[in-house]
């Protein structure tokens, strides 16, 4: 799954996304590498920084997934403190809202083996 926003783009965490995630104190409940596949980043790439600083390259500022809630999926977001009070959250918010009215049903014991086939 790949997400392209105004100012955001959103993929599936890499095992190479480690050190990075890391760098970010990613509270554990929100590491895309621990849901098997089916953890997403949140990524801003280039252009200035939540201070105005000059960026080059993707920074990676959070990360994202889906749950399911009353059998519908549901976003789930944390973006890094720097990050949460510039205007990205309600655009990643709105994106991944988008998303999950696309994905099929999530599966009655879950959804993992729904999410894991479409994450591949």
């Amino acid at each position: 799954m790949f997400i392209r926003s105004e100012n955001l783009f959103v993929r599936p965490a890499w095992p190479e996304d480690r050190v990075r995630l890391s760098g970010l104190d990613v509270p554990a409940r929100h590491d895309p590498l621990k849901t098997e596949g089916e953890g997403l980043v949140v990524t801003f790439p280039g252009g200035q920084g939540p201070e105005g600083q000059d960026l080059a390259g993707a920074r990676l500022i959070g990360t994202a997934g889906f749950r399911v809630i009353r059998r519908k999926w549901e976003p789930v977001l944390w973006l890094a403190p720097a990050w949460r009070h510039v205007g990205l959250f309600d655009e990643a918010e709105e994106s991944l809202a988008r998303l999950a009215e696309q994905l099929p049903p999530p599966h009655p014991d879950g959804g993992i083996e729904e999410m894991a086939a479409i994450a591949a």
